[in-house]
Formats: structure tokens, C-alpha cells, sequence
């Protein structure tokens, strides 16, 4: 019985996980008040890496937005954050094109 009751409660919570992402149909990252389109491009390509059960993503230069790849595909609100975070820890290009930066992880913020 114990294993029936924990087999039901990984299930509900896989669910509840579901159905309370915030899904989007595109994103970006900001490092302030500022959009950045280099985190931005990095964190879109980490997160299609993650392959998220939501779908993935890619960086649309025209919009300078991470969108969905289809209609069956959407960006999770808090997954995505967490990639920009990631990308600020880890680094990006720098705005002269020399280098590698980083940014403060608790400045940065995902936007949908």
C-alpha cells in the first residue's frame, strides 16, 4: 500500500507541476531595468537545451525575443528566469565583443 500511496503522490505532483507553469509564447532577459539581448540569446539557447516538457525555443534577432519554436512549443516563466540567471552567472559576451562578462544573478530577471 506505502508504494501505491507514494507512486499516486509523484504523479500528482508531476501534474501540479504542469499545470501551474505560466507559460509564454516568447521572453527576454533584463539586467536592471534593461532588456540584454546577449543574455538573452545564450539563456534562449540554454533553455531549448534543457528540453523542457513545455516545448522549446529559439532567438528571434528581428523581435530580439526568445520565441516558441511552434504552437505545440511554450517558454515557462520560471524555467526561463532561471536560464537567464544561469547565463548571468556563467557569463556572456561582453558589449565591446571583448570577452566574457557576468552580471549580479539577483539583478537579473526573465520577462514574458
Amino acid at each position: 500500500m506505502q508504494f501505491s500511496i507514494s507512486k499516486t503522490a509523484v504523479a500528482f505532483f508531476l501534474l501540479l507541476s504542469a499545470v501551474s507553469a505560466k507559460l509564454h509564447e516568447s521572453c527576454t532577459c533584463h539586467n536592471g531595468d534593461s532588456y540584454n539581448w546577449r543574455i538573452t540569446t545564450k539563456a534562449c539557447d540554454l533553455y531549448a537545451q534543457k528540453n523542457y516538457q513545455w516545448g522549446r525555443g529559439h532567438y528571434d534577432t528581428p523581435s530580439g525575443r526568445c520565441v516558441r519554436n511552434s504552437d505545440n512549443d511554450s517558454l515557462a516563466g520560471d524555467q526561463w528566469e532561471d536560464a537567464c540567471r544561469e547565463i548571468a552567472k556563467t557569463g556572456f559576451d561582453c558589449a565591446d565583443g571583448r570577452g566574457n562578462c557576468t552580471a549580479d544573478p539577483d539583478q537579473v530577471r526573465g520577462w514574458c
